[in-house]
């Protein structure tokens, strides 16, 4: 599989994507405390999460109505706003104006974009994508993402708090250019499906929409492996991050070295590890069963969370680190690849903003992981690290075992 043989909208796509995570990642982790400062930590947090709610109920929305107009108008219309508000923060952080009302309002304009665009342009990837193309794009999406995280908070953390009219400026224009791509090179993807498939029917509301998608047992087993796994990964950020900071303290080459010290080289071994390795480690695991590379990655991604939880030894925490980071690497693009095919054609759109939600519910289980290790021992913490990705992959190894006898048989299986 090479990236030439892919569907000319996935390669666009993924250069795309690239540079919407690009710009929402030198803003978004920098916007917290920029708002902390101007409007009190109280009201930032309270902005934040209406950004946040506001995001995940526009994206059951488009996820809904994509699946019945198409893809393409809804995510010209989602990056116009986009535009729009970039355009509005850089004039609201210019020389000639600085409003900090302005500011709150584009941000919130601009979360809503992102909402809209997200669970259409997954739902695009899976039109147009065959099942044997699947794990090579999702490998080559999850590369592309990691690399962008890294260069936009390099970029926030150069331009953010002392040229932020120039970093709008510059995201606005790169925003602008994906908009002339998506109305001038991308296609409609929506009549690529076979034309007696399912009937989305539009007479059937948003709410019978989404009741019958969580109703599907499938589907909800797959989101609460999601939910399991990814809770992981939030804990990171949250009580690893506090615990090595309150508690470690080391020598590592013979250099004194603190928690956060530790806990930022966890993040850029993780970052470097992905960006050099994750586009030759993707083709190489392909050769492999799903099944096998499911167990062994969540094997591997929740040894690694398991010792980062309670281990105050460098080097084991390091190696921990490499294992994570290769189990992810391992279990993403397999996840990924299974939801593509267990949705059914004509409410692919609304299952990917259904997805969506189990990445919110995660971030609320990291959160709630930062309180609970509040009173718990680290020993504790690691235990239920432990149940949690186990139970992540008893549910998706029951899923990938019923897939073969199952096989997607939808009665109008995409064809693509």
């Amino acid at each position: 599989m090479k990236y030439a043989d892919l569907h000319p909208n996935i390669r666009i796509r993924i250069i795309t994507d690239f540079f919407t995570d690009l710009t929402q990642k030198s803003i978004i982790p920098f916007m917290a405390i920029y708002l902390s400062i101007q409007i009190g930590a109280g009201l930032a947090g309270l902005l934040l999460t209406v950004n946040i709610v506001a995001s995940m109920i526009v994206g059951l929305w488009a996820g809904y109505w994509s699946d019945r107009i198409g893809r393409k108008k809804l995510m010209v219309i989602a990056q116009s706003l986009q535009v729009m508000a970039l355009l509005g923060l850089a004039i609201a952080n210019s020389p000639w104006m600085d409003s900090i009302i302005v500011t709150c309002l584009m941000f919130l304009l601009s979360s809503l974009s992102s909402g809209i665009t997200v669970p259409i342009a997954n739902a695009m990837i899976v039109d147009v994508s065959s099942e044997h193309e699947r794990h090579y794009v999702y490998g080559l999406q999850y590369w592309t993402t990691n690399v962008a995280v890294t260069f936009g908070a390099l970029m926030g953390g150069l331009f953010f708090e002392s040229f932020r009219f120039l970093l709008f400026s510059l995201v606005c224009l790169e925003s602008l250019a994906t908009l002339f791509i998506l109305i001038f090179m991308i296609r409609e993807t929506m009549d690529k499906r076979e034309s007696g498939c399912g009937d989305a029917p539009i007479q059937r509301n948003i709410l019978k929409t989404y009741w019958a998608v969580f109703q599907d047992k499938r589907f909800m087993i797959f989101f609460t492996a999601t939910v399991l796994a990814v809770s992981l990964e939030f804990q990171l950020d949250k009580y690893i991050a506090v615990r090595l900071k309150n508690e470690f303290t080391a020598q590592l080459l013979g250099s004194d070295i603190s928690g956060l010290h530790m806990f930022s080289l966890i993040m850029v071994i993780n970052t470097v590890m992905v960006a050099l390795v994750a586009i030759p480690f993707t083709r190489w695991i392909g050769r492999f069963q799903s099944r096998s590379i499911m167990t062994v990655g969540m094997l591997l991604y929740t040894a690694g969370f398991t010792v980062l939880a309670f281990s105050n030894w460098a080097w084991l925490l390091i190696s921990s680190a490499i294992l994570l980071t290769i189990g992810e690497l391992m279990y993403a693009p397999v996840r990924q690849v299974m939801l593509a095919g267990m949705i059914p054609d004509s409410d692919r759109a609304a299952y990917m903003a259904a997805d969506g939600l189990s990445y919110n519910a995660a971030a609320l289980l990291g959160s709630l992981g930062l309180t609970i290790g509040a009173f718990l021992p680290s020993y504790a913490m690691a235990g239920l690290y432990i149940l949690m990705g186990l139970g992540a992959l008893i549910f998706f190894r029951m899923l990938l075992r019923k897939a073969e006898e199952q096989n997607q048989h939808l009665p109008c299986a995409d064809a693509s």
